[in-house]
């Protein structure tokens, strides 16, 4: 093995150890804060509408950054597009409601509709990911299911604010767990 590779793997190294906490504060936050959704979902109803829209522009700016990245397929890249972009767009939406003195309530009803919209594009996502890698496979297989999922029960009760809070709830605590489960994976590859 050549002295490049050997420092190159250790750079990896090294930059893994320093991203697993990040990851694991993440997915810690996800859970709490997807157990308060749930606990409270007719008081939090404005809050999670803001969460949301926090949640789609960041989520958008990372996923169309991802596009750009390599070892992807066509239909991967543009997916990641098409859902990046409506994340970022339905994400400053949801800000305008509140910005205009619109009602947040008819914000939230507007953004329901979105977000499933993007939960139905992230799973066939995760789905196709998980068609064209092994790795994580299991994961992308379950991930896929659950947002298209949470993506119909959405477009089939667009107007029940409950029944956002409550989608949002699990998909955050689901997402949270898969996320500390990565942070711990990712330090153990750090290790190694």
């Amino acid at each position: 093995m050549s002295n490049a590779v050997i420092i190159e793997q250790e750079s990896d190294a090294q930059a893994l150890s320093k991203t697993w906490g990040v990851l694991l504060f993440i997915g810690l936050a996800s859970i709490v804060i997807g157990i308060l959704v749930m606990v409270w979902p007719g008081k939090t109803v404005v809050v999670v509408a803001v969460l949301l829209a926090i949640y789609l522009v960041v989520s958008g700016i990372f996923e169309i950054v991802r596009g750009f990245g390599s070892g992807l397929s066509g239909g991967m890249r543009a997916l990641l597009f098409i859902g990046g972009i409506l994340s970022l767009i339905l994400g400053l939406f949801a800000f305008r409601g509140f910005v205009v003195e619109e009602s947040p309530f008819d914000a939230v009803w507007l953004l329901a509709l979105f977000v499933a919209i993007n939960f139905i594009f992230r799973g066939v996502g995760q789905l196709m990911e998980a068609a064209d890698h092994k790795e994580g496979r299991g994961w992308n297989i379950f991930g896929g299911i659950v947002s298209l999922l949470l993506g119909i029960i959405i477009l089939v009760t667009p107007g029940d604010i409950v029944v956002l809070a409550w989608v949002m709830g699990i998909f955050l605590v689901i997402s949270g767990i898969m996320a500390v489960i990565g942070a711990f994976q990712v330090k153990s590859l750090a290790k190694a």
